[in-house]
């Protein structure tokens, strides 16, 4: 079930793009954007490049963070789930589990002894229904955050649940085995792991519609734009970026990523030391 709202034809005349991960990427573990990386993204826009944030963050969260004047061209939200014109604040994609994956994934996650929460489609994917099986703190604290948005889940009323974005179950950190079987069953539907923006250890499982994550939607912005892996620059800091990683050539990641991904890509300073705004420069020298 998706959305594609894109124009056929660039809207601008940039050639290029530069893609950042939101949180401990471009804006510093304070949850700001500093100095530094404002003047990268303002050297982006001066050579005529498009500027995409690209976050596993809501729509409503990205936008309580980040001011509707900050200086992007896109936002890719929900882990690739919707792209927003952060200009026009039109939202140009959107793909939503349908039905039929909602009651598969439910049914799955049903059969182990995890907390998950189910969001609504897109763009009102900050709503949630949430099912405590194990009670994991990280849980609870995310339950509470959203306290405003959230219902109890009951499963017995799933079938009444016409559309979603997304399901997120969490698991004890260390768990790679329970990630690794739950991809399996899920398969084709994405099943994106990443780690927990909250206690910094709990595993996340982000499930998607099938081809929903942050290198999907960058490369249908790369078709609808024109422009080639060789011309696109990406930038990341956990598991949730790695599809779009694997899809520039010229990919980074900062010095507080897991040590996995900083051995498969370069590597340049940590969020806090303007990571971003290194890599930025490294690749405008090119």
């Amino acid at each position: 079930m998706g959305t594609d709202l894109m124009p056929e034809k660039p809207e601008l005349k940039q050639t290029r793009i530069c893609v950042t991960d939101l949180d401990g990427t471009l804006m510093h573990s304070a949850g700001i954007i500093s100095n530094s990386n404002h003047e990268a993204l303002d050297e982006l826009h001066k050579r005529g490049i498009y500027r995409v944030l690209a976050t596993g963050r809501s729509l409503y969260s990205l936008q309580s963070v980040v001011p509707d004047d900050a200086p992007f061209d896109y936002a890719i939200f929900a882990t690739g789930a919707g792209i927003l014109n952060w200009q026009t604040k039109e939202l140009i994609f959107s793909h939503d589990l349908d039905n039929e994956e909602v009651r598969k994934v439910c049914a799955i996650l049903e059969e182990f002894e995890i907390d998950y929460m189910l969001h609504h489609k897109v763009p009102d994917t900050h709503h949630l229904h949430y099912r405590a099986k194990a009670g994991l703190a990280d849980f609870w604290r995310r339950v509470k955050h959203y306290k405003d948005f959230a219902e109890e889940l009951d499963p017995a009323g799933i079938d009444q649940i016409m559309a979603a974005t997304q399901f997120l179950a969490m698991v004890a950190q260390g768990r790679e085995d329970l990630y690794q079987e739950i991809y399996k069953r899920l398969y084709p539907l994405s099943a994106v792991r990443t780690t927990s923006p909250i206690d910094y250890r709990t595993m996340w499982i982000e499930i998607f519609a099938p081809g929903v994550n942050k290198g999907g939607a960058l490369r249908f912005m790369m078709q609808k734009l024109g422009v080639s892996e060789k011309d696109i620059m990406v930038i990341g800091n956990d598991y949730n970026d790695l599809e779009m990683l694997k899809a520039s050539p010229n990919a980074y990641v900062t010095g507080n990523a897991p040590q996995e991904l900083r051995r498969d890509y370069q590597t340049v300073a940590t969020c806090d030391a303007d990571g971003f705004a290194e890599a930025v420069w490294k690749w405008l020298e090119l």
